[in-house]
């Protein structure tokens, strides 16, 4: 068996080349000519693969770099705008703080002509109450605190007109709150207080109280603070309602065709007690109204003429 291949090889002129190659050899040659075409083919398709793959990765790379890029961008306008808008914020505080700064100074300047103002006003009716209480002969004496069972450092009182005015005056309410004053009813006095011809026997009589002209069904008024101590149907008075005021002075309301206050009630100066009635010893509709004074008849009608002057001071004042 022949171990060997032949190649001829012709040419034009008839000369003819032979090469022989051993079939073992050959076949050696062809498998590894096989493999390395193999090894070329697969390390031609990884490199492209590589090539394709890395292609991409670079433009995924670029991509990044360009949002980066433009993040950056973005980060430096953000800056930039933070960076204005902390200036525009710190010209407003300042121009707030500069505002501000006027308005304290104008509320304060306001204040203090607000509490000029109070002080004047509050001196002008602390004054007008004092001389009320003048002119009903009542005496308001300064709150004196019980000194037993106290104690502590002495530290020396320095009031200042505020404090004195608002102290004083807060001492004549308190006390006028409780005096009767003004008129219980509206309608005309048809008969005054003291010395009287007597409406029904027509004898000379005194008359310890004011007699109101008023309608049937007109309201009767409380003309200060108290508790009532009596309501009940009240001999040739009528019906009947008495106000202890508990500072001495009592009014006594008569002739009521009805009240609307019980015994043990506390009333306010302008409450509603009853309406006015004609029952009792009485010639027609009125109110028959009496005031008294630590157990005394005392006359009403200066009580109403000083309320009257305060209602006409207060209006003055409130024209001012």
């Amino acid at each position: 068996m022949n171990e060997k291949l032949h190649i001829i090889i012709a040419g034009e002129s008839g000369k003819t080349l032979r090469l022989p190659f051993a079939k073992k050899r050959l076949l050696v040659y062809s498998v590894s000519a096989v493999a390395l075409l193999v090894f070329l083919t697969l390390a031609s398709i990884y490199s492209i693969s590589l090539f394709n793959k890395n292609r991409s990765i670079s433009q995924e790379l670029t991509k990044l770099q360009q949002l980066v890029d433009k993040s950056d961008a973005i980060i430096a306008d953000f800056q930039h705008k933070a960076a204005e808008e902390r200036n525009r914020l710190s010209r407003e505080l300042m121009i707030l703080k500069h505002d501000s700064d006027n308005q304290v100074a104008a509320l304060k300047e306001e204040n203090e002509h607000l509490m000029s103002t109070a002080v004047s006003e509050l001196n002008e009716r602390s004054e007008l109450i004092e001389s009320i209480m003048k002119n009903i002969g009542v005496k308001v004496k300064p709150q004196d605190s019980n000194r037993q069972n106290s104690g502590g450092p002495f530290i020396e009182h320095h009031p200042d007109i505020q404090d004195e005015l608002l102290y004083k005056t807060d001492a004549y309410l308190k006390a006028i709150q409780s005096i009767p004053l003004g008129k219980p009813v509206n309608g005309s006095i048809s008969s005054g207080f003291g010395a009287r011809k007597d409406p029904v026997n027509n004898k000379h009589s005194f008359h310890e109280g004011i007699d109101f002209r008023a309608g049937r069904g007109d309201k009767i008024y409380a003309t200060g603070s108290g508790v009532v101590v009596k309501a009940f149907v009240n001999g040739s008075y009528g019906n009947f309602v008495e106000i202890d005021h508990k500072n001495g002075y009592r009014t006594s309301f008569a002739h009521m065709q009805k009240f609307v206050v019980k015994k043990g009630d506390k009333v306010k100066r302008g409450q509603l007690i009853g309406l006015v009635g004609n029952t009792g010893r009485s010639t027609g509709p009125h109110l028959h109204y009496e005031m008294l004074y630590k157990g005394k008849a005392i006359n009403p009608l200066k009580y109403m003429q000083v309320a009257k002057l305060a209602k006409v001071s207060g209006q003055a004042t409130e024209k001012k």
